[in-house]
């Protein structure tokens, strides 16, 4: 039956599940990348061009989008406490949202 002007509820749960699925694969290409660029060090990245405090940005983002992977998964906080704002970090590499 539509509900919202036509809208059904085949469409909102499509809709639902592909904006959810793209959270999972998003948060697990974080973690994937954090796998990666956590084998090098901020020296390791300064010499490949970035400044120390780029170095360090670019290694705390990744390293809360794995936390915020790992909770996702069920898992621990680590050394993590809550209330934790994730995207403070992520922020300091792409910029604001808005």
């Amino acid at each position: 039956m539509p509900i919202f002007g036509g809208i059904t509820q085949v469409n909102i749960t499509a809709n639902a599940q592909a904006r959810l699925s793209a959270l999972r694969m998003a948060l697990e290409a974080a973690a994937d990348f954090y796998e990666w660029i956590s084998a090098y060090s901020q020296s390791d990245l300064e010499t490949a061009g970035y400044t120390a405090s780029d170095a360090a940005a670019l290694l705390s983002a990744f390293a809360d989008a794995n936390e915020l992977y790992v909770l996702y998964g069920g898992g621990g906080l680590g050394s993590y406490t809550l209330p934790y704002n994730f995207s403070a970090s992520q922020r300091a590499v792409i910029g604001p949202q808005y």
